[in-house]
């Protein structure tokens, strides 16, 4: 009962008070609800703004931090260094990069790294900012190729790839000389690029040279632009004498690639990127390069042909129309001979033609066969009696008949050649040698031999001293004798010579025109030519008349 009424002494409880809407909760919960949303949303932005994790390899891991140093493209970050690590072979460092999302469309097999560090090369001094801000990865994007999350960095800074600053090319050669990466692109002497790397290509048969030029040069090289190597000091040894040429010291020390676009081919469209392009030995092989309809014809000789080699030129009255493509040696089994074939390629467009101008292949090669009709010939000469080379000569030979050595089998058409100046001269002199051989020169030696052994016994002998002494005594009796003329004779000369000049003045005033002696000689010189006349008048009468001496003339009888 006591319990009962202890339930009864004790109140019911009250109602608790319900309140509806944000009147229910308390002003300090929206604390940490706004942390948990700002959270939420900076969890969000980086793991939206996280890109992928890539590995790039190095040679080393120099200037590097893990942690703080960042991956740039032109001075803008798009990745970190996440960490560094040692290669399985301890022999490279892996570097692992977070990059940024919006850059993972250009993690290409093509993409490329390198650490931007202070460098003191032959291109020059780079890198220094890093110096202050510390070395950096710089990454060339690059949306060709298949993705790679792999990639092996390069230890050489590389260009900016294709699009705004320049286009890259790539060039092959036989072998890379003295070029190297970071030599120089030239044109017209000025800087416009660089190498960007040398590698053999996948056949290892050639040098794969990889090169960037700048913008807006870039646009000048077409498909028909030349490359060449200008590197070193070119020296050139030919028939015009001795030339030197150089380009830059910077093409001297590390070498150096030119390049040009044949006239004419200015206004084509630039080349696009990654055109394969011919690196050339020099400029005048580059020069050479055939363009426009072109011929090939074979040659063949039977005498040497040392001296000629490929790329020498074809010449046509001394100038060049063609360059010979190669030179070999065949040997004729059945006839047991050797004979020389030279391939050649004649461009007849170097050749202006006055009048209707051929227009296709087929027109110039009738023009070539009547040529040769009329008596081209091809022949070797000499172009440098220093240096020994050979070029072939192409002239007109009319009366020279035409010699064909192939076995007109193959399917390159064949010019008729002449011998070598050289054989000829050879051959002439070989025919001299046979004609001095049949002279007895024995025999002439030995008449000879006896001559000279008579001379010197007669130079010896007591009998020629004598007479040499006998002469020397009348050369002294000579000498004494002339003395006295000059002693005695001399002045006595002089004396006539005196009284005959004075004879000489006497007789030209004797003969003077107003002299007496001549105006009496004048005188008497008419009246004897008076007398004469009389005198020939007498004897014409008396031929007449030869009684007159007997009975006188006729006249004094009458009277």
């Amino acid at each position: 009962m006591s319990d009962d009424n202890q339930n009864a002494s004790q109140p019911e409880p009250q109602k608790p008070e319900v309140r509806r809407g944000l009147q229910s909760l308390s002003l300090i919960w929206l604390v940490p609800l706004v942390a948990v949303m700002i959270g939420g949303w900076l969890i969000w932005r980086e793991v939206s703004s996280k890109g992928p994790e890539i590995t790039v390899t190095f040679q080393s891991a120099e200037g590097l931090t893990q942690g703080k140093t960042a991956v740039r493209y032109r001075d803008v970050d798009v990745g970190m260094v996440k960490k560094i690590d040692l290669s399985d072979d301890f022999d490279k460092v892996v570097l692992t990069l977070e990059m940024n999302a919006d850059v993972e469309q250009y993690l290409t097999e093509k993409t490329k790294f390198w650490v931007v560090r202070p460098r003191v090369s032959s291109r020059g001094i780079s890198g220094l900012e890093t110096i202050v801000t510390g070395a950096y990865i710089e990454i060339v994007p690059s949306e060709k190729g298949k993705p790679a999350t792999e990639f092996v960095g390069s230890e050489e800074p590389q260009f900016v790839a294709d699009g705004s600053e320049g286009t890259r090319f790539v060039l092959t050669a036989d072998d890379l000389g003295s070029i190297n990466s970071g030599a120089p692109i030239l044109l017209r002497g000025v800087s416009v690029g660089e190498v960007l790397d040398t590698s053999l290509d996948a056949s290892a048969k050639k040098v794969s040279i990889p090169i960037y030029i700048k913008s807006p040069y870039d646009k000048l090289v077409t498909n028909d632009s030349r490359f060449w190597d200008s590197s070193g000091v070119s020296v050139d040894l030919n028939a015009q004498g001795v030339s030197v040429r150089a380009q830059s010291i910077r093409s001297v020390i590390q070498g150096g690639i030119n390049f040009m676009t044949p006239e004419g081919n200015e206004k084509a469209s630039p080349a696009q990127s990654n055109t394969v392009f011919n690196l050339y030995k020099n400029r005048k092989q580059a020069e050479s390069l055939v363009q426009g309809i072109t011929q090939k014809f074979m040659l063949y000789f039977d005498g040497s042909i040392r001296g000629l080699v490929a790329d020498a030129p074809v010449e046509f009255r001394g100038i060049r129309i063609g360059t010979v493509d190669s030179v070999n040696l065949e040997y004729l089994s059945d006839k047991g001979m050797f004979r020389a074939p030279v391939q050649i390629t004649i461009e007849p467009e170097r050749i202006r033609t006055v009048g209707a101008k051929p227009q296709t292949a087929e027109e110039y090669k009738q023009v070539m066969v009547q040529l040769v009709k009329n008596g081209l010939r091809a022949r070797l000469k000499t172009s440098s009696f220093l240096t020994g080379q050979l070029y072939v000569d192409l002239d007109m030979y009319p009366l020279a008949p035409a010699r064909y050595l192939g076995d007109e089998a193959g399917k390159i058409d064949e010019l008729p050649t002449l011998p070598n100046q050289i054989d000829e001269i050879a051959d002439s002199l070989q025919s001299l040698l046979a004609k001095v051989e049949t002279i007895p020169i024995e025999q002439i030696g030995m008449r000879v031999l006896g001559t000279v052994e008579g001379m010197e016994n007669l130079v010896t002998s007591p009998e020629l001293q004598k007479s040499m002494e006998s002469i020397q005594e009348a050369s002294n009796g000579i000498n004494q004798l002339v003395s006295h003329l000059d002693s005695s004779v001399l002045p006595a000369t002089r004396e006539a010579l005196d009284e005959a000049r004075k004879t000489m003045t006497d007789l030209r005033d004797m003969t003077a025109p107003n002299s007496p002696v001549r105006y009496n000689l004048e005188e008497s010189l008419k009246e004897i030519s008076s007398a004469a006349r009389s005198v020939r008048t007498l004897t014409d009468y008396l031929e007449q008349n030869p009684n007159a001496l007997i009975l006188g003339k006729s006249g004094n009888r009458e009277e």
